[in-house]
């Protein structure tokens, strides 16, 4: 069922008021991500700022110098183990995204199919497609990561650091060469994000492993660049919008910015979630619901 790329915006939002709960995703996603974060940053804070005795040491009562001192030395002295608790922490972060994420898209896929969704949708395509897309978030990491070879020519040309701090006038040729560098590697990113923004979607929708995923989400762009480009579009702009509002109206209001903290999650996430899920099927030519074909609004959860 081919849809125009104005009714696809005007059916995804209807699609996305009539259910609410696909937000519930993206929340839960948020809050356990928040709760590891605390767990990592108390660990990270026992194994820098614990005294030989055992004992912890209060930072506050400390000068900026004893801090940064204490940390160069807690770092040195347990790399092996700070380097592997932000392996874990990341790695089993990037693991709980990938059954949320999975789970929400399996909910706007509903949405557009049937006109509703439940959360029992996002337990089923959470739980049935998380082991192919967290492999999948991986891959799409290090693909990114790829684009740090573009830093490597100014990297070379700067030599030390540590010169170019004390001095910088020394490097300016290789200072040049490192700032390109950083925005070649940032056109990477966006290009490349955009190539794959419907990664995640071909594999859950079509239930494809991490490589299928990928040439699927190459195909479908390149056969429908502007229509992408323009959701992306969307998708940024929204997010641009919102942090403009929290850091002019938010700034001095606890209210406003915790509303504003909340929206990404609560509105934005699952809006363009339910946009791309809704373009992807359209394209593909699954059969969609049309809000004139429901006559009642049915319980949300």
């Amino acid at each position: 069922m081919h849809e125009e790329f104005g009714t696809i915006l005007n059916r995804g939002f209807n699609s996305w008021v009539r259910n609410l709960n696909i937000c519930i995703p993206f929340i839960l996603n948020f809050l356990i991500n928040l709760i590891l974060y605390f767990f990592f940053f108390g660990l990270m804070g026992l194994l820098l700022f614990t005294s030989n005795t055992g004992s912890i040491i209060d930072p506050a009562t400390l000068s900026q110098t004893e801090i940064y001192t204490m940390v160069a030395k807690g770092l040195s002295e347990n790399i092996a183990l700070s380097v592997f608790l932000v392996l874990i922490f990341s790695l089993f972060g990037m693991f709980v995204q990938s059954f949320f994420t999975a789970g929400a898209i399996g909910m706007a896929k509903k949405a557009s199919e049937t006109g509703d969704t439940v959360l029992s949708d996002m337990l089923i395509s959470g739980s049935k497609n998380i082991f192919r897309l967290f492999p999948t978030t991986l891959l799409i990491s290090l693909l990114l990561l790829v684009g740090i070879i573009f830093m490597v020519p100014g990297a070379f040309a700067v030599g030390d650091l540590s010169t170019l701090v004390e001095n910088p006038d020394v490097s300016g040729q290789g200072v040049g060469a490192l700032v390109m560098g950083a925005f070649l590697w940032s056109v990477y990113i966006i290009v490349m994000n955009l190539v794959l923004s419907l990664t995640s979607y071909a594999l859950v929708i079509d239930e494809l492993g991490p490589l299928e995923a990928l040439s699927a989400s190459f195909g479908f762009f390149r056969n429908n660049k502007l229509d992408v480009f323009f959701i992306w579009v969307i998708s940024i702009g929204l997010a641009i919008i919102n942090s403009l509002a929290g850091e002019f109206i938010g700034s001095e209001n606890i209210l406003v910015a915790a509303v504003t903290s909340l929206v990404p999650f609560a509105v934005l996430q699952p809006l363009t979630a339910v946009l791309w899920t809704r373009l992807y099927l359209s394209r593909k030519g699954n059969k969609l619901y049309s809000p004139s074909d429901l006559l009642s609004y049915p319980d949300r959860f």
